[in-house]
């Protein structure tokens, strides 16, 4: 992988959580936070990380599910959501940090008059927060969250609208992130995608769901 695999793209989108952003620990400790005050069993950091990708609500939910040995219900799911929105809005981005490279290639990327976006299932106050914090808003022509689109990634509408936004045909976009629904979101829209090897995926082996590229650290993108 070299930086001419990325150059050739007009618009290239990045997933958030575990592609730009560690973030697993914040998300930890606003669970953990979360497990003290509902008297549940708190997980551990790294199994935290296999439910990242699917937005904050689904992290709490395999939280619950993973404590209490069944799916919680409708009114206990949003009891702890809500406590954990508040843990996670009093720590959230203590701890977390932009991984090696992704800025200098974020200016690389404008330096070259690339469109790029931001496509996350993490929901927009948090997004926002990250991406200003770690000081990289700036370079985002279009931000997808959780909670401004119509439907969120692995369904193709926030790739699409993304390019819509940036003034691209969708081909000739690039996504990039850590999941298979990063990869099922653009086979959807009919983009290519490369996939970190940093990331979290559910703990499974990101290379084995057959990416377009495998990127192992953004410096070798620079």
């Amino acid at each position: 992988m070299q930086q001419a695999d990325i150059l050739k793209y007009k618009a290239v989108f990045f997933d958030l959580d575990g592609t730009m952003i560690d973030s697993a620990k914040d998300l930890s400790f606003a669970v953990s936070q979360m497990s003290n005050e509902l008297n549940i069993s708190k997980p551990s950091l790294e199994k935290v990380k296999t439910w990242i990708g699917n937005g904050t609500l689904k992290l709490v939910e395999r939280s619950l599910s993973d404590s209490t040995g069944k799916k919680p219900d409708d009114e206990f799911l949003q009891k702890a959501f809500q406590i954990f929105s508040k843990a996670y809005r009093d720590c959230v981005g203590e701890h977390s940090v932009p991984f090696t490279g992704i800025k200098d290639l974020l200016v690389v990327l404008l330096s070259h008059n690339i469109k790029i976006a931001c496509i996350t299932n993490k929901p927009l106050e948090f997004t926002e927060f990250l991406l200003q914090q770690n000081m990289i808003s700036q370079f985002f022509t279009v931000v997808c969250a959780g909670d401004n689109v119509k439907h969120r990634k692995p369904d193709p509408w926030p790739l699409l609208f993304a390019a819509e936004k940036c003034g691209v045909d969708i081909k000739e976009c690039l996504m990039i992130g850590d999941s298979e629904h990063d990869i099922n979101a653009a086979r959807n829209a009919g983009c290519n995608v490369y996939s970190v090897t940093h990331g979290y995926n559910h703990g499974n082996n990101i290379a084995l769901s057959n990416p377009d590229g495998v990127i192992n650290s953004f410096t070798q993108l620079l």
